[in-house]
C-alpha cells in the first residue's frame, strides 16, 4: 500500500508541492512533474524506466517528468518528494533529462547542495506570505541551477529508432497532461496526433507499460488526490475538475485504487505534517520526524560549495497613527482580565512556595477571582466511605486553601470536581499524572449528599453575605467526550448538573452557579453548548454565567481525543492569528441570539495545551497575549490566563527550567516576559482613545498610556505540528519575517509644558528570562544561575523629559521583532513624589 500527503503546503502560486510518500510499495505510475525524492525512512528499491536504484535513508533520487516511477520495499518507507512543475516555472528545460542518484556515488558530498536547497524551499515556503513566496520560487531557481551545472544527462551519441520513440512518448504524454480534464478518448487522442487508434493503443502499451484508458485513468486520479488534500472543493466538482464527467465513475475508480471514498481520503490524508510530527515529550530536542531529517541540511556547507542561500531582508512595518486627542472621552475601560486569575488545582495552594508566587502576583495586578481544578479531588481528603459504607466528610484542607485566598483579597471561582475514588462509578476513568478521577458518581444522591454538606459548611464558616459573591459551577470540559472529562452519555452529564444545580441553588437562590466549562473555538460547531442550554431551559437550571475555556490549538483538523490531559504533543496550532477574536465575536453573537443576558467568563484560555511547548517560555508569549486581549479587550466578563506556575501536577514535574510549561512563572518563581506584560497592562489608562494593528492608546487624567506589540504568527510549518529546525535553543525558527515595527503617533489636544515619558520594554534584551540563560551560555542551572536570572531579566525603562511646546506631539518608536513597548506621558509634576 503506497499513501501520498501534503507534508508542506506551499503557496498555491508556487509551481511545486512538498509531498511524504509512505508505504510498501507503489505500483508504476508517471508524471508530468520533475520529483526530487529524499529517503527519510527505509531502504525502498526505486525503479525508474527500468533502472533499479537501492535508496538508502538520505539517498536523493531524481525523476524526470514521464519518467515510469514504481517502488518496491520489503518493509515501510517514508519520502521526502518535492515535485517542481517545469512547464510553469521553466519551459526550456521540459526536453532536458537530468541524472541523480547518489545510491551508487562515490562521492556523496556532491548531492548536498541539492539536499540543501530542499530544505530552504521548504523553510521558506511554509510562511505562506507574498515576500516568501516569491523567495520560495527564487530557491526552486536555484536549484534548477544545481542541476543544470552538474547534473544534466549526457547524450549517448545519434539518436536510436527509441530515442526517436521516446522523443515522440513525450510529446503524447505532454499532450495528454494538458488536455487530461477534457474527458480525452483513445479516438481523440490518436486523431490529434495523426495516428490510428490501433497504432496508438499498442504504441502506448510497449512504451508506457500500460494501457491508454489505464494511464489516463491514474493521471486523472493522481490529480483529483491533489485537490482533495489541497482544496476545500466538492467531490463533484473535484471529479469534474478533472476530466470525470460523472462523479459516480470517478467514486467507483477512486475506490477501487485507494480502498476508502474520497471523502474518506481527504479527512485521512489532508494536511498531515502532524501525523508524523515531532513529539515534544522531554524538554530536550524533539525526535526526528520526515522534516527534522531535512532541516540537518539546513546550514550551508561552505566548504562544499553550495549554492547561496536566497535571503530576504524582513520588511519594517511601518504604522503612523494621526490626530488623537488626547483630550477626547473615549470608551471607557472596565479591564475585565483582572476579574479572575487561576492556578492548577487547589492542592498546589496548599505549597507555601505557589502561596508565595500568588501573593506577588495579586499584590502586582489585584484580581477578584481565583479560578483552579479539583476541590474535591482525593488528593483534599475530602470524601471517603467507612467500614461500614456510610460517607466521611473532612473540609479541613479545603478551609486552609480558602482561608488563605481570602487573607489575599481572591474569592473563590469553585469548580466542584472532580470525583471522590470512592464515590466514582469507573475506578479507572483519570486524567493527569497525579491522577483525578473524572467519572460519574455512582450514587449521584451521595454526590448531592457532598455537595450540601459543603454548602452547609462554607455558609456556617465564610457567612451567607461573603459565600453569595463566589462564584459556583460543575466539572471541567465535558463537551470533550469520554476521551477526556466528559461522561459517556452526555444525558447523564446534563441530570448530574441538574442536580448539582438544585443542590447549590437549594441554599438560596441568590448564589451565582454557572455553566460547565466549555471548550470554545470559531472552527468548532456549538452543537454541545446549543444543546446544553436547551437542556437547562426547559428544565428550570438555567445557568448565572456562561464559563467557556479557549486554546489556540487547531481541533478543527485534529481530534480531542489527542489532547489527552497533562500530555505534551506538538499540537496542530491554528494558522489564522485572528481566531481568538472569532471565537468571541462568534460566543457574542450567539448568546445575543438566543436572548441570553448573563456574564461570559473566559476562565481558562492558552496558546496551547501542552506543557511542553518550548514557545511558552519566549517573548512571542508575551507579544501574543498583549495582540489578543488589547484587540480584544473587555469583550467578555473575565479572561482568566491559564495558569500562573509551571509548578503544577498535570504532567510529572520537569527538572529543567525552561520546559515550555503554561506558567506566567517558571516552577521555580522567575517571571516569564508574559508575567512582565500583565505587569505593563496595569498601567493602562481608565479610557481608550484610538487602538488598531500593534497599537492600544489610553488616557488617565491629563496622562496617556501606549501600549504597542510588533507580533509575528507563527509558519503554517509550525501551526501543522512540525518543529523542523527549532530547536531547545533556537525556538525562534517559526517566524519567517521578525521585522522590525516603526510606529509613530500624533497626539493633539495636550496642554503645553514640561513632559514624563516613561517607556517599559519587552523583549529578547529585556524582560526574557529564557533569553538571558542564552546569553549565559546556556549553562547547567544551579542557584546562582536562577537569582542572576530572576534580577536580570526585567523589562527594560527609559525615562526621558520632553517637552511640549505646541498641541500637538508625536511620539515615535521602533520595536523589535516580537517586541511589546508600554509607554506613558505624564505631564507637569503629575510624576513626581
Amino acid at each position: 500500500m503506497h499513501t501520498e500527503s501534503e507534508l508542506v503546503m506551499l503557496p498555491r502560486a508556487v509551481p511545486a508541492r512538498v509531498m511524504l510518500l509512505e508505504g510498501d510499495g507503489f505500483a508504476p505510475s508517471r508524471r508530468d512533474e520533475t520529483q526530487l525524492l529524499f529517503v527519510v525512512h527505509g531502504r525502498p528499491l526505486v525503479v525508474v524506466d527500468d533502472e533499479e536504484s537501492a535508496l538508502q535513508p538520505e539517498d536523493v533520487l531524481l525523476v524526470n517528468p514521464h519518467s515510469l516511477l514504481e517502488i518496491e520495499a520489503d518493509s515501510p518507507y517514508q519520502l521526502i518528494c518535492l515535485r517542481i512543475d517545469l512547464h510553469r516555472l521553466a519551459p526550456s528545460l521540459e526536453d532536458v533529462s537530468f541524472r541523480v542518484s547518489s545510491a551508487t556515488a562515490t562521492n556523496r558530498t556532491v548531492f548536498r547542495p541539492l539536499i540543501h536547497l530542499l530544505a530552504q524551499v521548504i523553510k521558506a515556503g511554509s510562511a505562506q506570505d507574498e515576500q516568501r513566496r516569491f523567495q520560495s520560487v527564487a530557491l526552486l531557481y536555484a536549484l534548477l541551477d544545481e542541476l543544470v551545472r552538474r547534473f544534466v544527462a549526457s547524450p549517448a551519441g545519434e539518436p536510436s529508432a527509441s530515442d526517436k520513440h521516446r522523443a515522440r512518448l513525450r510529446g503524447l504524454l505532454r499532450y495528454i497532461d494538458e488536455h487530461y480534464a477534457e474527458a480525452l478518448s483513445l479516438n481523440q487522442v490518436a486523431a490529434q496526433q495523426h495516428l490510428s487508434a490501433p497504432y496508438l493503443s499498442a504504441f502506448f502499451k510497449e512504451q508506457v507499460g500500460m494501457t491508454f484508458s489505464a494511464y489516463y485513468n491514474q493521471l486523472r486520479l493522481d490529480r483529483a488526490v491533489d485537490d482533495l488534500i489541497t482544496s476545500d472543493e466538492s467531490i463533484e466538482v473535484v471529479a469534474k475538475r478533472n476530466g470525470f464527467r460523472d462523479p459516480r465513475a470517478f467514486v467507483k475508480l477512486f475506490k477501487a485504487r485507494h480502498d476508502v471514498l474520497p471523502s474518506q481520503y481527504r479527512r485521512d490524508h489532508r494536511s498531515e505534517p502532524a501525523r508524523a510530527g515531532a513529539r515534544l515529550t522531554t524538554a530536550g530536542p524533539a525526535p526526528d520526524s520526515p522534516l527534522r531529517v531535512l532541516a540537518r541540511y539546513l546550514p550551508a556547507d561552505v566548504d562544499r560549495q553550495i549554492s547561496p542561500t536566497v535571503e530576504v531582508e524582513p520588511l519594517t512595518k511601518v504604522v503612523a497613527v494621526e490626530g488623537v486627542d488626547a483630550t477626547a472621552p473615549g470608551r471607557r475601560l472596565s479591564h475585565t482580565y483582572r476579574r479572575m486569575t487561576t492556578v492548577g488545582r487547589a492542592k498546589e495552594l496548599l505549597y507555601e512556595e505557589v502561596r508565595e508566587m500568588l501573593r506577588q502576583w495579586q499584590a502586582d495586578i489585584g484580581f477578584e477571582y481565583i479560578k483552579f481544578h479539583g476541590l474535591f479531588g482525593d488528593d483534599m481528603h475530602v470524601y471517603r466511605e467507612d467500614e461500614s459504607g456510610l460517607p466521611v466528610y473532612s473540609f479541613v484542607l479545603v478551609d486552609k486553601v480558602l482561608d488563605f485566598l481570602l487573607s489575599i483579597g481572591l474569592k473563590p471561582f469553585v469548580q466542584l470536581s472532580f470525583m471522590p475514588q470512592d464515590l466514582a462509578s469507573i475506578e479507572d476513568r483519570t486524567v493527569f499524572s497525579a491522577p483525578f478521577n473524572v467519572s460519574p458518581p455512582r450514587s449521584i444522591e451521595r454526590w448531592t449528599a457532598l455537595v450540601e454538606a459543603f454548602m452547609d459548611h462554607v455558609l456556617a464558616r465564610y457567612t451567607r453575605a461573603e459565600v453569595s459573591t463566589w462564584l459556583f459551577c460543575v466539572w471541567n470540559e465535558p463537551d470533550t467526550g469520554p476521551t477526556l472529562f466528559g461522561f459517556d452519555d452526555d444525558a447523564v452529564f446534563l441530570d448530574f448538573y441538574r442536580a448539582t444545580h438544585a443542590a447549590v441553588k437549594g441554599f438560596g437562590r441568590e448564589l451565582q452557579f454557572g455553566s460547565p466549562a466549555m471548550l470554545v473555538s470559531y472552527t468548532q460547531d456549538k452543537d454541545w453548548l446549543l444543546g446544553f442550554l436547551e437542556y437547562a431551559r426547559t428544565h428550570g437550571c438555567a445557568p448565572d454565567f456562561l464559563t467557556v475555556h479557549y486554546y489556540d490549538n487547531d481541533f478543527s483538523r485534529e481530534s480531542l481525543a489527542e489532547h489527552t490531559p497533562g500530555r505534551p504533543s506538538s499540537s496542530r496550532l491554528n494558522k489564522d492569528q485572528d481566531a481568538f477574536g472569532k471565537t468571541i465575536r462568534q460566543l457574542k453573537l450567539l448568546t445575543r441570539d438566543l436572548g441570553l443576558r448573563i456574564p461570559i467568563y473566559l476562565s481558562e484560555w492558552n496558546l496551547t495545551v501542552s506543557h511542553r511547548d518550548l514557545l511558552n517560555d519566549t517573548t512571542f508569549k508575551s507579544c501574543y497575549l498583549a495582540k489578543n486581549l488589547l484587540e480584544n479587550y473587555d469583550e467578555l466578563d473575565a479572561f482568566a490566563y491559564w495558569t500562573l506556575t509551571d509548578l503544577m501536577e498535570e504532567l510529572q514535574p520537569s527538572e529543567d527550567m525552561f520546559h515550555g510549561g503554561l506558567g506566567l512563572l517558571t516552577s521555580n518563581g522567575v517571571k516569564k516576559p508574559h508575567h512582565h506584560l500583565f505587569t505593563i497592562l496595569s498601567r493602562v489608562g481608565d479610557r481608550l482613545l484610538t487602538s488598531g494593528d500593534g497599537y492600544f492608546v489610553t488616557s488617565r487624567g491629563g496622562s496617556v498610556q501606549v501600549v504597542l506589540y510588533n507580533y509575528e504568527h507563527f509558519s503554517h510549518l509550525f501551526a501543522s505540528g512540525e518543529r523542523y529546525d527549532m530547536t531547545y535553543l533556537e525556538r525562534y525558527a517559526p517566524f519567517s519575517e521578525l521585522g522590525r515595527m516603526d510606529f509613530s503617533l500624533e497626539l493633539t489636544g495636550l496642554v503645553p509644558g514640561p513632559y514624563r515619558m516613561r517607556e517599559h520594554v519587552i523583549n529578547t534584551e529585556h524582560g526574557s528570562a529564557f533569553d538571558t540563560w542564552l546569553r549565559m551560555g546556556a549553562p547547567t542551572i544551579d542557584a546562582e544561575c536562577v537569582d542572576y536570572i530572576r534580577q536580570v531579566s526585567v523589562p527594560q525603562m527609559v525615562v526621558n523629559d520632553v517637552e511640549v511646546d505646541a498641541p500637538g506631539f508625536t511620539l515615535s518608536a521602533v520595536l523589535e521583532p516580537l517586541e511589546v513597548r508600554f509607554i506613558e506621558l505624564l505631564p507637569g509634576e503629575a510624576h513626581r513624589g
